[in-house]
């Protein structure tokens, strides 16, 4: 059995003292994240999105026994994709953290103590935000320990890009407080918490989660997710990718960063070393 996390350790150290420590006295949280391991699409045909992702990612799938969805590979991370329920939309359905030296019997202790209850199902953890929102917590890498997983073959295309991992997540939420205090027992104190625009900022090992609240009339939701890869041809890959269908435009410096799929889910791809104002891809 793996031994209970050092930031899980203290939280139970905390609660075992007859009271929790505080979110903002804090700097760990419950998660010892290694990344967001990866994000569940809820999707309205499997075979078209698996077509169209691959033709982002590349032909590194698999699917297990008990399932009809597809496992996609993104460098250390990947896409899991779903049928979504009858007269659902199709939406990410859940995003899911990796954990070092992953013991769920340990980790759902930690979280009783904090006060999240987590749901166990075929040896992982689920939690859900305030605003219903899905996390899952798993060991990192997942795509190396699915269950009864064989290669699905596909004939070899190009990839429009290089994965290297997971960049950030963004979560919609309807209260910032009361998020910002469930996630920070999740992964610790923001790392960034504007004034005036609030839009906390966390990290979940080396991925970024962001929460901020949705328009007016739109309901919390997990919003969207950022591929990290490198570098590309901006233009060739818009033509590309509408092709394929989904709703993409340049950004006014010329790069490529954010699209929607054919049905609607909305994603983002970051350039590795990227900042703010850099020019555009060659």
């Amino acid at each position: 059995m793996n031994p209970i996390t050092r930031r899980a350790a203290l939280w139970l150290l905390g609660a075992a003292g007859g009271s929790r420590p505080s979110v903002a006295a804090s700097t760990a949280g419950v998660i010892q994240a290694i990344r967001v391991d990866h994000v569940a699409l809820d999707v309205g045909d499997v075979d078209k999105a698996l077509s169209y992702y691959r033709r982002l990612f590349g032909n590194e799938v698999v699917k297990v026994s008990n399932s009809p969805g597809r496992y996609l590979r993104l460098g250390p991370c990947h896409l899991a994709i779903a049928s979504a329920p009858a007269g659902q939309a199709p939406r990410i359905n859940h995003l899911a953290v990796g954990v070092a030296n992953f013991n769920a019997a340990a980790i759902r202790t930690a979280l009783d103590a904090v006060g999240i209850k987590a749901a166990e199902s075929e040896g992982e953890l689920f939690v859900t935000d305030p605003d219903g929102n899905r996390i899952q917590i798993c060991a990192d890498q997942s795509w190396k320990l699915l269950n009864k997983a064989v290669p699905d073959k596909y004939p070899e295309q190009g990839r429009l890009f290089e994965a290297v991992g997971m960049h950030h997540i963004a979560v919609q939420v309807g209260d910032t407080s009361r998020a910002v205090e469930f996630y920070g027992k999740l992964f610790g104190k923001p790392i960034d918490e504007p004034g005036g625009n609030p839009q906390p900022l966390f990290l979940a090992g080396d991925t970024r989660l962001r929460i901020y609240t949705p328009a007016p009339g739109k309901p919390p939701r997990i919003d969207h997710f950022s591929a990290l890869v490198e570098n590309f041809d901006a233009p060739a890959v818009l033509k590309v990718i509408k092709s394929l269908g989904a709703k993409a435009e340049l950004s006014k410096d010329g790069t490529l960063n954010e699209f929607y799929d054919p049905e609607g889910i909305r994603m983002q791809v970051t350039v590795r070393g990227q900042t703010p104002g850099s020019p555009p891809q060659k």
